[in-house]
């Protein structure tokens, strides 16, 4: 039911048509304090009168509970009655229910109204009921007896500002005469109650005294007995007769009895009658009774004392208990003290009445739990089903055990207990509520989260690891079904971290995937997942890629990521990254296709030189295989005689003159093919043929260079590759000076070629070899430059001669002012230290002018001449010769 409040501007009655109804009203409940038999007749009958002779929407009289301070509707009349039984009113100014109309009326003696009750801020908490029942206005006059509030007459209108003043006085005034009228009650009340206590009493009196299983005494003012019931002659052991006219004080030891004249004498002296007095009597059998009773003065008609009476009853057995709970509770409260569990009980309505643990005492301040339910704490249960699961289990009275609960509270720190209980009943069988006990086990749930969280995240990088990223991408995979969407998922290793670590040890190693982590991190979006799978290995899952092209963008900002510079115990360095991607679904639709074609992807990319990204193709799969055929067909190669040179020119920019070739392997096999050394060279690495093989490249670039000088070439400067395994192996020198007198090659024109991190790993031994080599006159070279340590003030401690810009800065040159800046900033190194700058890979005009306008010194690239066989070169050499 609901009704549209009604402003006053259109009012159904006029002013003096409401003051009228309304003395009419005060009339009507003249009448009926006449007529009223009872207190809740006279309520009802001034509700019904105040609706049906105002028309006020609702009329109700309330009064507060003592102990709840909630209010009871006495009486209520009108169309919202049911609503007002309904809801929750107090006289609690703490609480919100409590700060409203009638709170306010009951509280300090006055009326409280509000005119405007949708938008009265005390009447907030029944708004929605109001707004249902059609309430615009409302006032609560209390009911005042003896200066204080005893009760509250409530009255809402479906009209605004309903309650002028001259309507709060009349109601006021029927405040008043109800107030009169309950007095009236009471003082009808207690006359009839006289009267029948008189009727009855003489009637009864003996009667109830002898059906008493307490004992009644009275005795004169000497002490003497007057008379007793039976219960006092059956509570010392004797017959009724047989205790008649006895002197009370034969029964007690000369202590005894003088606490009880002590006790009658201060009854005697101040008038003033004693309960709960404690004495002791002498059973017949000898045994003490201990007793508690009231001494009552007794007075004749003119008030003279003539004598004492009271009651007594035997608390004997009750001591006897109270001490057995005393004991009982003091080994309970024992029991706690040790334990660290808390002991908790519950009434029927789940509220806590009791928390004892043994941090608990008299001086501590109350539990704030105690009165409320656990559900209205800061605590959350941790279920499937939450609280409402929890509070089915105790509308079914089941016992639970081991229930976790976690505090969530900002800023504080993580709390967790477990909860078990059980229900409670009465005697009768009736539900009484729980009792149970909890315990902290925060450090234990913390320990549990933190091993859980380790078994699922890698240690040092805090990224998932390779079982949670199993988790997560099982869950992506049936994610991208059901909406028709790709993914991609891209296996990375690092392709250089293994000689970084082992180099600079392994904290050098964990700062640099520390470092490599946040950078990934800051490449990828928030939706996008990187894991590390162990060592230098990360697998990346790029949600919602909408093509290849997206997933290349991605790839691309994690190589630039890669390789900027980063300094790691002193020495600055650089790391590129090999990655390989699958793509959801054409590459795989479930977790173990997509992870290994990834993962083929990537030595794929290894193999096309390293610092790129390949994406999963068919072909790659065969791969595999083709290594073991390649493996066996290398280690017969140089007894095949397949080997063979081919040579790419050196290009001075300055001049356009050639200036020197560098040596290049190359591998023909009968049942291979001819094969790109990117694929077979690192197969060689790997088995050590590299050193055979490098000492015959050696030997022959040497006798190439005799021989076009033979030719009546110009000599011009033979640059080889040296192997990391070349490198440290102990016979690297002798070879070069045998090979060197041998072949008749001048010194001076042979350059070796090394990496950078060739020098680092052994930075005595390195020197040491440098120098012996520079001794032989041959000039060294670093190749690769810029992808490793790239420290000036390392390479000044070594000797070399000449500087080559890696082909990967140079491969974009004309878009990537990055590149730019590396590139400049190496060839400004190089010329700093006096070197000779060579750029590697340079394949466009734009490429060579930039390198020109930076001063580089050389160049080679396809864009001048790409390796080839010993006879074209010579051919080329002779069109191109450097002027002197």
């Amino acid at each position: 039911m609901s009704a549209t409040p009604r402003e006053p501007a259109e009012p159904a009655e006029t002013a003096d048509q409401h003051l009228a109804s309304m003395y009419a009203v005060l009339g009507a409940t003249n009448e009926a304090l006449l007529y009223a038999k009872t207190p809740d007749e006279l309520f009802q009958r001034v509700c019904d009168a105040a609706v049906d002779g105002h028309k006020f929407l609702t009329a109700a009289v309330t009064s507060p509970d003592a102990d709840t301070a909630w209010l009871k509707v006495e009486a209520a009349s009108g169309l919202a009655a049911p609503q007002l039984r309904s809801i929750r009113i107090s006289v609690d100014e703490a609480t919100a229910e409590g700060r409203g109309l009638v709170g306010e009326a009951y509280r300090h003696g006055r009326s409280a109204i509000s005119n405007h009750f949708m938008h009265d801020e005390r009447t907030r908490p029944w708004h929605e009921s109001a707004r249902a029942a059609g309430v615009a206005a409302g006032a609560a006059v209390p009911i005042m007896r003896d200066a204080r509030a005893i009760g509250v007459m409530l009255f809402y209108s479906r009209e605004l500002n309903a309650f002028s003043e001259d309507i709060i006085t009349l109601l006021e005034r029927m405040a008043s005469n109800i107030a009169f009228a309950l007095g009236n009650f009471e003082r009808e009340a207690e006359r009839q109650r006289a009267e029948e206590a008189l009727r009855s009493s003489e009637e009864k009196f003996r009667n109830i005294l002898d059906s008493l299983d307490d004992a009644y005494y009275e005795v004169d003012l000497r002490g003497k007995p007057v008379y007793h019931n039976p219960a006092f002659s059956h509570m010392l052991g004797y017959d009724y007769d047989y205790r008649v006219g006895e002197d009370n004080r034969n029964r007690q030891t000369p202590e005894m009895a003088a606490v009880v004249f002590k006790a009658f004498n201060e009854v005697y002296r101040t008038g003033v009658s004693k309960s709960g007095q404690l004495w002791q009597y002498l059973h017949k059998d000898g045994s003490v009774i201990n007793v508690e009773g009231s001494v009552l003065l007794v007075k004749d008609p003119h008030g003279k004392p003539i004598g004492f009476r009271g009651i007594l009853r035997n608390i004997t057995e009750r001591l006897r208990i109270d001490a057995a709970l005393r004991e009982s509770e003091g080994r309970f409260r024992a029991m706690t003290n040790l334990s660290s569990d808390w002991y908790w009980e519950q009434d029927s309505e789940h509220r806590f009445t009791r928390l004892d643990s043994r941090s608990a005492s008299e001086h501590t301040q109350p539990n704030p739990l105690l009165g409320r339910r656990i559900w209205e704490s800061t605590l959350h249960v941790q279920d499937v089903g939450g609280w409402d699961s929890f509070r089915e289990t105790l509308a079914q009275r089941r016992s639970f055990r081991d229930v976790i609960m976690q505090r969530i509270a900002p800023g504080r720190r993580a709390y967790y207990i477990s909860m078990s209980g059980e229900p409670m009943f009465d005697q009768s069988g009736a539900f009484a509520g729980y009792r149970g006990i909890s315990r902290e086990i925060t450090e234990q749930k913390v320990a549990e989260e933190h091993i859980h969280h380790m078994a699922r995240h890698d240690s040092l990088t805090g990224l998932p690891n390779r079982m949670m990223f199993s988790s997560l991408l099982n869950v992506a995979i049936p994610t991208a079904a059901r909406y028709k969407r790709n993914f991609a998922v891209m296996f990375i290793d690092l392709d250089r971290f293994k000689f970084i670590n082992d180099t600079l040890g392994h904290e050098a190693g964990d700062t640099l995937l520390k470092e490599i982590t946040a950078r990934f991190r800051q490449t990828l979006r928030a939706s996008d997942v990187i894991a590390r799978l162990g060592g230098d290995e990360f697998v990346v899952l790029v949600q919602e890629v909408n093509d290849r092209e997206h997933a290349s963008a991605v790839a691309r900002k994690m190589l630039s990521a890669a390789i900027k510079p980063m300094v790691l115990v002193g020495q600055e360095c650089r790391v590129t990254a090999s990655i390989g991607i699958a793509m959801y679904p054409s590459d795989g639709e479930d977790e173990q296709t997509l992870m290994k074609n990834a993962d083929s992807a990537m030595y794929f990319a290894k193999e096309e030189g390293k610092n790129n990204f390949q994406f999963y193709s068919s072909e790659i799969s065969t791969q595999s295989l083709e290594r073991l055929t390649l493996e066996a067909n290398l280690r017969r190669a140089m007894e095949r005689d397949e080997f063979t040179l081919n040579y790419q020119a050196k290009l001075d920019l300055k001049t356009g003159g050639i200036t020197g070739v560098e040596a290049l392997l190359r591998w023909n096999n009968a049942e291979l093919g001819s094969v790109s050394p990117a694929k077979f060279i690192p197969v060689a690495e790997d088995t050590g043929l590299i050193v055979h093989i490098g000492r015959w490249v050696l030997k022959t670039a040497c006798e190439q260079n005799v021989a076009w000088q033979r030719e009546g070439l110009p000599p011009i400067n033979m640059a080889v590759n040296l192997s990391v395994r070349q490198f440290a192996d102990e016979g690297l020198l002798d070879d070069i000076a045998s090979i060197l007198a041998e072949t008749g090659m001048t010194p001076g024109l042979l350059e070796l070629e090394i990496t950078e991190g060739m020098l680092i790993h052994n930075i005595e031994r390195a020197i040491k070899l440098l120098t012996a080599i520079k001794q032989l006159g041959v000039r060294l070279a670093i190749d690769d430059f810029g992808t490793g340590y790239s420290s000036l003030g390392q390479l000044k401690n070594f000797p070399i001669d000449t500087l080559k810009v890696d082909r990967s800065f140079i491969r974009d040159l004309a878009t990537d002012s990055e590149d730019k800046a590396i590139t400049s900033a190496i060839i400004a190194m190089g010329k700093t230290l006096s070197l000779t700058v060579v750029a590697e890979g340079v394949e466009t005009i734009e490429q060579q002018t930039f390198l020109r306008d930076q001063a580089c010194d050389e160049m080679q690239g396809y864009y001048f001449s790409k390796p080839i066989a010993a006879a074209e070169f010579a051919t080329l050499l002779r069109g191109h010769t450097k002027e002197t």
